[in-house]
């Protein structure tokens, strides 16, 4: 699994690229089957589906135990410690897909719609498989195996997009996307037994069941405050406002959510073993984090800063006219997107280190108040509740980044400073969208033309700001582009 004595395969750099093209066609698989998925359902349809899903996602807390991280940052790793991690994983996750079964019907009766518990019936399944290939893809990210897991998880990525799209149009509605997950799955286990064959579990164990346990509960009790937080806007909604509402609410969010869990996934899913490597071998993580946050705010921002301006075009042109009511939710969530830029890797990053104890009460704290205002905002309308959670994210970067300023290359004023390049490229690429958008009655009668001329010279933007500004970023996207020396001429000069 390792050579150069004991150093992975992949370099970061390398790993980074091959999680970039992962995440790049699995874009366009999911982004596809979602545009497709929105003019083939109803928002009442959506809204059944997100509800189920965010009731899937506080579960799944549980059913990792914080297992994954703890093999990635476990200095020594043996056969007994990867046993003891599958067999707890295999008997948390089956003990919680029962549970997720025996309690779904409660769960359609306290949302008054029994599409609910049909959704978490077929989704148990997926608590059943997988344990199987959870443990072998965590082994390999452990080892930068990046190329497995490419072939992995395009292959199940783009098999459960096809399906969701095939089966919703064949008239299954909200069950399309249930019966495709546990397809996901199933072709996530297979893959997994053909490329990462060496990484399966031999047997089981619980010789070490004291230190996983120790290790779970705290990451456990983070994960479960951090995603009753993230879910608690789609469940508030759906109960006190109605499915439709959720419905908006879900695809308000939804770029936000699929740039969260493609391009940011893509970085994190290397950013976690890359800082328990460095801090490991040399002490040098605080300045990745650094540089990866820089490397984050400088396509982060100007994306979310275009998607205000851009929010009205790329709803109607992505998701229909039914959908126009999901604007002002999406301008809202993407300024809290901004915001929440800076907190993406604080949770990994102090993880990797070993400051368990500390990501699980800064977790806590913020998601309360996350909880809190989400109740109280939905008393008003949905579009309060998209509004609270910049204040939300707010909230998240001042405890956060009092934790990380006892790193002296995190320094609030270090920090600040390194994100200057970012500011400005944000700002130059809005230029473009936000004369499209100002332009009197351009958006209405041209549509698609304007919203294509203001992603192009949003991008034009962005490429003129890095280069005056020098953004670290653009050293890496030069790097890429020059593997196409034509591309790289008309880019770079």
């Amino acid at each position: 699994m390792t050579t150069n004595g004991g150093r992975p395969k992949y370099s970061v750099r390398k790993a980074l690229s091959l999680s970039f093209i992962q995440t790049f066609i699995s874009l366009v698989f999911t982004f596809g089957g979602v545009v497709i998925v929105s003019h083939l359902l109803t928002p009442a349809e959506i809204g059944i589906y997100s509800i189920a899903a965010g009731l899937v996602a506080l579960i799944q807390m549980l059913r990792d135990f914080g297992v994954s991280e703890f093999l990635i940052q476990e200095e020594k790793l043996d056969n007994q410690k990867i046993r003891t991690v599958f067999t707890i994983n295999l008997l948390i996750a089956w003990s919680l897909g029962l549970a997720l079964f025996a309690f779904s019907g409660a769960a359609g009766r306290f949302y008054g719609n029994s599409g609910v518990s049909d959704v978490l019936q077929v989704v148990s399944i997926v608590f059943v498989l997988l344990p199987f290939g959870a443990i072998s893809q965590t082994l390999m990210k452990r080892e930068l195996e990046f190329g497995k897991l490419l072939r992995i998880r395009l292959s199940e990525n783009v098999i459960r997009s096809c399906t969701t799209v095939g089966l919703a149009y064949a008239g299954f509605s909200y069950m399309s996307m249930a019966w495709s997950s546990v397809v996901g799955i199933v072709v996530m286990v297979a893959g997994c037994a053909v490329w990462g064959w060496q990484y399966r579990v031999t047997g089981l164990s619980l010789l070490h069941w004291r230190r996983v346990l120790g290790f779970g509960s705290n990451r456990t009790i983070a994960d479960i405050a951090r995603q009753v937080g993230d879910q608690s806007a789609n469940l508030v909604i759906g109960r006190m406002l109605g499915m439709a509402a959720a419905g908006l609410y879900s695809r308000g969010y939804g770029i936000v959510n699929m740039y969260g869990s493609t391009f940011v996934g893509a970085i994190n899913g290397v950013a976690f073993p890359a800082f328990a490597r460095e801090h490991r071998e040399t002490g040098a993580a605080p300045q990745l984090f650094l540089r990866s946050l820089v490397y984050l705010t400088g396509i982060s921002w100007p994306f979310f800063a275009a998607g205000i301006l851009l929010a009205f075009p790329l709803i109607r042109v992505l998701f229909g006219s039914q959908w126009d009511a999901a604007v002002p939710l999406m301008r809202w969530l993407c300024a809290a997107a901004i915001v929440g830029t800076l907190t993406y890797q604080c949770n990994q990053f102090l993880v990797a280190l070993g400051h368990v104890g500390a990501v699980t009460l800064i977790e806590v704290k913020y998601q309360l108040v996350r909880i809190g205002v989400t109740i109280v905002a939905a008393f008003y309308s949905v579009a309060a509740v998209a509004a609270v959670q910049v204040l939300v994210y707010v909230v998240a970067t001042v405890l956060y980044y009092r934790r990380l300023r006892s790193y002296e290359p995190l320094s609030m004023g270090k920090c600040a400073r390194a994100l200057i390049p970012s500011m400005a490229v944000t700002m130059t690429t809005c230029i473009g969208p936000a004369v499209v958008a100002s332009w009197p009655g351009l958006i209405q009668q041209h549509m698609i033309p304007a919203l294509c001329g203001a992603v192009a010279a949003g991008c034009a933007g962005w490429l003129v700001g890095a280069r005056i500004v020098r953004h670290p970023f653009l050293e890496e996207f030069r790097r890429a582009a020059s593997r196409f020396p034509r591309c790289n001429r008309v880019l770079f000069g």
